[in-house]
């Protein structure tokens, strides 16, 4: 049985999980805070892994305290800073408490960003396109910038210099037809009523293209991902960006 603490539990992540937790054989919550509550038993309660579903802010307060606190850490939230995220580094090194911080608890946008990286190290011209609902605010997605960051890491590390498909390579007629440019990977992001989340991701190569796509019909689907980080929690070293990178082909 692994026994949880939900930081954010009064959230919609966090209902969502309270309630997700409650079908599970091996997966209880032991304890829950909101905004308002103290951090203090959290600190001293022995829980198995503490979920954060808060927000940047809520990581930049109380991050370090419990990766300190020796407590196996999984992280949702988004919008802390960077220097919270090195000293929580630093300290799961000395402490030997992993951290896990998830851009996208789906498994199927996992298994999207790991197959892309695998592509990217055989194929060319890599793009991805990002579609969100229109209540999205912010573009492109994390989603796409995490995919993007992982294929350049790929490419960095390939001899040679792979073809891309950005404005470096080419004349815009209509300036940002060719998306956005992060590290020679194109993103473009599209917002509509129509979609909640969905990403592709394009490569080609000679005479032969291959499309990675995800779809997410409901935001229920974060749940079992979420559980699948509680129960390979033991997977992570130090502090890991992605649970694409602790994820078995």
């Amino acid at each position: 049985m692994h026994s949880i603490a939900i930081i954010g539990s009064e959230g919609r992540m966090g209902r969502a999980l309270r309630e997700y937790i409650t079908g599970t054989d091996d997966i209880r919550s032991a304890l829950e805070l909101g905004s308002s509550d103290s951090m203090e038993q959290l600190l001293q309660s022995g829980v198995d892994c503490v979920v954060d579903l808060s927000n940047g802010e809520g990581v930049d307060t109380h991050g370090t305290a419990v990766v300190n606190a020796g407590l196996p850490y999984v992280i949702g939230a988004t919008g802390y800073a960077l220097e919270t995220v090195e000293r929580m580094q630093a300290i799961s090194a000395e402490r030997g408490s992993p951290v896990l911080i998830v851009p996208n608890f789906s498994i199927g946008a996992n298994l999207m960003i790991l197959f892309a990286r695998q592509a990217a190290r055989y194929m060319q011209a890599p793009v991805v396109t990002e579609r969100h609902h229109d209540r999205k605010a912010d573009a492109p997605s994390g989603t796409a910038r995490y995919t993007a960051a992982g294929i350049a890491e790929v490419l960095a590390g390939q001899p040679g210099s792979a073809k891309s498909s950005t404005a470096e390579d080419y004349t815009e007629q209509l300036k940002g037809v060719l998306g956005g440019n992060q590290d020679m990977v194109a993103i473009h992001s599209i917002r509509g009523a129509g979609y909640l989340a969905e990403q592709q991701v394009l490569f080609s190569l000679q005479g032969e293209s291959l499309a990675v796509e995800h779809r997410s019909i409901d935001r229920s689907c974060f749940m079992p991902g979420i559980a699948w980080c509680v129960r390979n929690i033991h997977r992570v070293e130090g502090l890991v960006v992605g649970m694409d990178r602790i994820m078995e082909l």
